[in-house]
């Protein structure tokens, strides 16, 4: 049982202690000479006087005990005891005069850990364990009790930058995970230094999910004079604040307070917090204001850790290492913390006395249980939801809870994404597998967290203009001016991206993020080879006209592109920040090896991977994953590995990996690889089968589960580094038939019994369409997107897909398409040849399409001037859509007919046509024709009445 001293406060502003032993009045004048006493000698210095600290612990032992020897007596009646502090009358008095009032907080600031019975320290006393505790807060809610499992602990070290003294935080967290690795515990580090990032983690977990948060950086007692220049310009605190000085999300400096903290936690508290910070137990202005940790627990946290003044990195170190060996073998809170004391006064440390426990009245005691609890809970590394950087699932990226490291790459790259910088994005390169794709992912999510209206479009691999036109469109197209704008003819690229970003921001308020994903893959690899590291031609352009669209618009949205390469001289001109990725330090492969268990983790062949990994993450987890994989031959692959130079690793350990496996499982591999987007098991059984070699080659992580949610299907795609690696595992008659099977099987599966059809999977319909051979299907389905496209005025994108297909089949469908496309686009020539090349091509049977290509003709050639051979054809055109009963065809062709017989000025007989048009059109309903009519119309009713007052019903008559 705890030793209970209650510091009460009558109505006559008098002091009065009392215990189980009695009760007595205090000399209030004694107190505050006591306080003032530690103020001055104490809280006052920099480096303490044993005699000096041995004397003043005396004279707080003796001022406890007190004629009656209350303390003696307890002391003598226990071999352990916690001293408890009942300070919560006192600190929640109102109304006091001054004097009472600064005795009645200052009581808090007292080191009790000082008290000295004349033989020693109570805390270094071997035959008795003694702990002081400040309870500053009666609650009777409820708190979790021990739990059956691991403790999990939250980790956040902050050090912004410019701030003397630099804490190196990196070694501070090397120093935590050294210090707790050997521990039964589950350690989550919060990688930013941001509460702003804190409280986006803590949201992400259950409540009560952790048990405690360590917080690691510097503390201050806030001053105007001392610390004024700290806040931001209009910016105010009140003297004696204490703050814990964090980062905000470019790594600027944030002072953080209490309500701050407050706000991150959301009352989702851990049950214990450690302040491993200077003067975050520390009650400044002399006593008169709560410290930070008597704060927290105010604003409703359990057990709070501080330093009552600057401590030693060493100190702060030694003493968490103690205090989280103890909570995670089953101790309680108090036996932790007696621990730390001990073990920091073991190891020698002379601030030993400035840790500062308190809390609240619940009964918060064990965390966890001891280690061989029956039925205790494994310590187990459950795999995260996936995350991927792009929609459509390629781009796989390490989860919020994977990802370690890159803090300064992350808050350089984010200051360069503000709404407020010069910059227009960020250009980020590194060899391969250094996390340039996580990176990207992962400030895409900030900045979205941040400004919530802005979108996402990732492009991967080699760029060009109807892939990035196309990505655009499809990811704007609910704004019908949008699609239209990146279509407009006779525009430049640049030109037509300008009107784009100004439309998305201006009119429809949603900035873009643009990912250029992989772009070493524009670099031609004679290129790499000679190191000139030029892109090609056309990525040049598109990247130039990207830059300078963002620059010369002043554009919100961002640019970010990832590439293995950067040779500055080889960029087009542009404002970008260049962030060049380097191995991740010893440290951040310490996290990402943390989930091992305690002896895979000492073991040389472990400590061999680490070495070959040389700091690349992907490299690493590969290996870490597949070493101890049954039949693979690991300590020659290692042994190859380490002769080969770094950036070549991945590719021998692929080789490897492959060559390992048996011939009907090289061949399933190859076979899933024409799929370019992930698929179901469904259609993977369609393909090959032996679908039961998937668990295997996902452990090797040959082939990756692109899947976000446990509850989604399962979804499967080979690893991309293979993809050139199987082109000899099947001949090309397997091949071919691989790639047959499959179209039919996705175009069954994706379009004939799909209910929701995306443009992506119809795409890649086309493509697997196109090199199988199969001209239905690769031809239906082209002339369906390319037709939906040219009717919503994305025609440069319609145009570049026709091209693929006639690249490999002459289908009048298509043929049609493409002309509309080049109609619009300025190439009438053109146009002209491949609508009559589709008329030619059109089956007598197809009425429909061949009045509509008539149509299509005469508009073409009535721009050229040849009025009388269009107004031919689109008789011939009237005369089949009567004879088939095509009324929506009719309607179309007597509105074109209209226009250019009003254009050559007989505007009677083109009202009369439109008139027919309008008769048709309202019959069967179609509202968007005869909008189109009507303002046509309407157009030249008002060239020919520009000062007439009539209404258009009025000119027309009742139609």
């Amino acid at each position: 049982m705890p030793l209970n001293f209650t510091f009460a406060l009558s109505q006559q502003q008098t002091f009065e202690l009392r215990c189980d032993y009695g009760s007595r009045r205090l000399d209030k004048a004694e107190l505050a000479t006591l306080i003032d006493l530690c103020e001055q000698n104490y809280y006052a210095q920099q480096k303490d006087s044993l005699p000096y600290l041995t004397q003043l612990g005396r004279q707080l032992y003796q001022w406890l005990d007190g004629n009656q020897g209350w303390l003696r007596r307890a002391l003598d009646e226990a071999d352990e005891q916690t001293i408890l502090l009942d300070l919560i009358q006192t600190s929640e008095a109102q109304g006091l005069n001054p004097q009472t009032e600064r005795v009645a907080l200052g009581l808090a600031h007292l080191p009790w850990e000082l008290l000295h019975d004349g033989a020693g320290f109570l805390i270094e006393r071997e035959d008795i364990s003694v702990l002081p505790v400040r309870c500053m807060q009666q609650r009777q809610t409820q708190v979790i009790g021990v739990q059956n499992r691991p403790l999990r602990l939250l980790f956040m070290a902050t050090s912004p930058e410019g701030i003397e003294p630099i804490l190196d935080f990196e070694q501070e967290e090397a120093n935590i995970l050294q210090a707790t690795k050997d521990q039964p515990l589950a350690l989550i580090v919060e990688e930013s230094g941001s509460v702003a990032e804190l409280a986006n983690l803590v949201k992400s977990y259950p409540e009560d999910y952790i048990d405690v948060f360590h917080l690691m950086g510097h503390g201050i007692i806030y001053t105007q004079q001392d610390h004024g220049y700290l806040l931001p310009k209009g910016a105010t605190l009140p003297d004696n604040t204490p703050c814990f000085i964090t980062e905000d999300e470019v790594g600027n400096l944030q002072l953080t307070t209490v309500n701050d903290l407050a706000r991150a936690f959301r009352g989702r508290w851990p049950r214990v917090t450690f302040l491993s910070g200077c003067h975050t137990g520390q009650v400044p202005n002399k006593g008169t204001v709560p410290s930070m940790a008597q704060a927290l627990v105010k604003a409703g946290a359990g057990i709070v850790l501080g330093w009552a003044r600057p401590v030693f990195d060493r100190t702060g170190i030694v003493a968490a290492q103690a205090l989280y060996q103890a909570l995670a073998t089953g101790a309680t809170v108090e036996e932790a913390v007696k621990a730390a004391q001990q073990e920091m006064i073991d190891k020698e440390c002379t601030d030993w006395h400035l840790l500062r426990m308190y809390r609240d009245t619940r009964p918060i005691n064990q965390l966890v249980t001891a280690l061989r609890t029956r039925n205790r809970e494994r310590l187990t590394f459950t795999a995260p939801e996936q995350e991927f950087l792009d929609e459509n699932n390629l781009v796989k990226v390490a989860s919020r809870f994977e990802f370690v490291g890159r803090r300064r790459p992350l808050q350089r790259c984010l200051r360069a994404l503000r709404e407020t910088s010069d910059q227009i994005g960020v250009f980020i390169a590194g060899m391969g597998g250094l996390g340039k794709s996580t990176l990207a992912a992962r400030l895409c999510t900030r900045v979205q967290t941040q400004r919530d209206n802005f979108a996402r479009v990732v492009l991967i691999g080699p760029l060009d203009e109807w892939g990035l036109l196309n990505k655009l469109s499809n990811k704007f197209e609910r704004f019908a001016d949008v699609p239209a704008l990146l279509n407009e003819p006779k525009v430049s690229l640049k030109g037509r991206l300008q009107n784009f970003f100004e439309a998305i921001e201006k009119e429809h308020n949603q900035p873009l993020l643009l990912v250029l994903d992989d772009f070493e893959q524009n670099i031609p690899t004679a290129n790499i080879e000679d190191g000139s590291l030029r892109m090609t031609a056309e990525a040049y352009k598109i990247l130039g006209a990207i830059c300078a669209a963002l620059e010369e618009n002043g554009a919100e949205s961002r640019l970010i592109v990832t590439c293995r390469y950067l040779k500055e001289d080889t960029l087009p001109p542009h404002r970008l920040h260049l962030e060049r990725l380097e191995q991740m330090s010893s440290s951040d492969i310490d996290k990402i090896c943390f989930p091992l268990d305690k002896e895979v983790r000492q073991q040389l062949r472990t400590q061999r991977i680490i070495h070959i990994a040389d700091g690349n993450p992907r490299l690493l987890k590969w290996l870490l994953e597949v070493i101890q994989q049954p039949g693979l031959a690991a300590d020659e692959l290692l042994n190859r590995l380490e002769a080969t130079e770094q950036k070549f690793r991945e590719n021998i350990l692929a080789q490897t990996l492959l060559d390992a496996l048996e011939p009907e499982e090289q061949k399933f591999l190859a076979r899933l690889s024409v799929f370019h987007l992930p698929v179901t098991v469904e259609i993977i059984n369609a393909i090959c089968p032996s679908a039961s070699f998937l668990q295997k080659l996902t452990s090797l992580s040959l082939v990756e589960s692109a899947t976000t949610h446990p509850t989604q299907p399962v979804n499967y795609r080979v690893t991309t580094i293979l993809e050139p690696l199987l082109e000899s595992v099947l001949s090309e008659e397997e091949w071919q038939a691989t790639r047959q099977q499959a179209v039919r099987k996705i175009h069954q599966a994706w379009w004939e019994e799909s209910n929701q059809k995306m443009e992506a999977q119809g795409l890649e319909i086309v493509r697997l369409g196109l090199l199988a051979k199969e001209q239905e299907i690769a031809v239906s389905i082209g002339n369906g997107i390319a037709t939906y496209w040219v009717n919503n005025s994305r025609f440069v994108e319609a145009f570049d897909l026709c091209e693929q297909v006639l690249a490999v089949y002459q289908d009048y469908r298509i043929l049609r398409n493409i002309g509309r496309a080049e109609e619009v686009l300025g190439f009438v020539q053109e146009a002209v040849v491949h609508f009559q090349q589709a008329l030619d091509l059109c089956s007598e049977e197809e009425l429909i399409t061949k009045a509509a290509l008539l149509n299509n003709i005469a508009g073409v050639i009535a721009q050229q001037g040849n009025i009388a051979r269009a107004i031919a054809l689109w008789e011939q055109s009237l005369e089949i859509s009567e004879q088939i009963g095509d009324v929506k065809g009719k309607a179309a062709t007597l509105n074109n007919m209209a226009g250019v017989i009003a254009q050559q000025g007989n505007i009677a007989r083109a009202i009369t046509l439109w008139k027919q048009s309008l008769q048709i059109i309202e019959q069967i309903g179609d509202v968007e024709g005869k909008a189109a009519t009507l303002s046509n119309m309407a157009y030249v009713i008002a060239r020919e009445h520009p000062k007439s007052d009539r209404t258009l019903g009025a000119i027309l008559g009742n139609i």
